[in-house]
């Protein structure tokens, strides 16, 4: 004997007409995205699904930013090489904005999609080349190489971590042209180099032992 259906109680909404279009007009653009996509990926990674092409829209958390974005997944799969190797991109706007242009713009050559097939990890975008270093300062420091100092990583009295200085005025590859902090110091407690941005006593100060 069959058990009647129990009907459960919960706070279901069928879309409205507005919505259905909505949702039919984004899977539509979503649809075109993609094509303009494979257009540029050789038909035999496609074709062997060696290659997966992967649209969707997604929020994104920047306010600063479009609130959605749609963002392209070009995926190779290399089970050989016990990974996958591809790219991922975004067009900051809804999939229905997104112009052929724009998927234009962002596509990588064709040696990409080559190297992927073959296992390759190539990166797309290629990361910006590092400015020129530029001149340091001309000032003179409070603290000489070798000089024991400690230097506040925290908020609070117990914020502060004693180390040694190892260079005058560092900076990181890609900080603009001109930009130097003016000690990189190595930490007792852990022996990792950190850099202090500024010469005042509420930066680095020297230590008392």
């Amino acid at each position: 004997k069959q058990r009647p259906c129990k009907m459960m109680a919960g706070p279901f909404k069928l879309p409205n007409k507005a919505e259905a279009e909505a949702e039919k007009k984004k899977r539509a653009a979503i649809k075109q995205v993609k094509e303009w996509v494979e257009s540029y990926i050789p038909p035999e990674h496609l074709a062997n699904h060696t290659c997966v092409v992967d649209v969707s829209e997604v929020e994104c958390g920047d306010p600063n930013c479009a609130p959605i974005d749609t963002a392209v997944r070009i995926i190779y799969k290399c089970s050989d090489q016990g990974g996958n190797v591809g790219t991922i991109f975004g067009v900051p706007c809804e999939a229905a904005e997104v112009e052929q242009r724009d998927i234009d713009e962002m596509m990588p050559p064709a040696e990409y999609f080559d190297a992927w097939h073959k296992g390759e990890t190539k990166i797309w975008p290629p990361p910006p080349e590092n400015p020129e270093p530029g001149e340091p300062p001309d000032v003179e420091l409070r603290f000489k190489v070798g000089d024991r100092v400690e230097c506040c990583i925290a908020r609070g009295p117990n914020g502060w971590a004693p180390g040694t200085i190892v260079s005058h005025w560092f900076r990181a590859p890609q900080w603009p042209t001109g930009q130097f902090a003016p000690y990189q110091i190595k930490l007792d407690s852990s022996g990792n180099n950190i850099f202090a941005p500024q010469d005042r006593d509420n930066c680095i100060r020297a230590l008392k032992e």
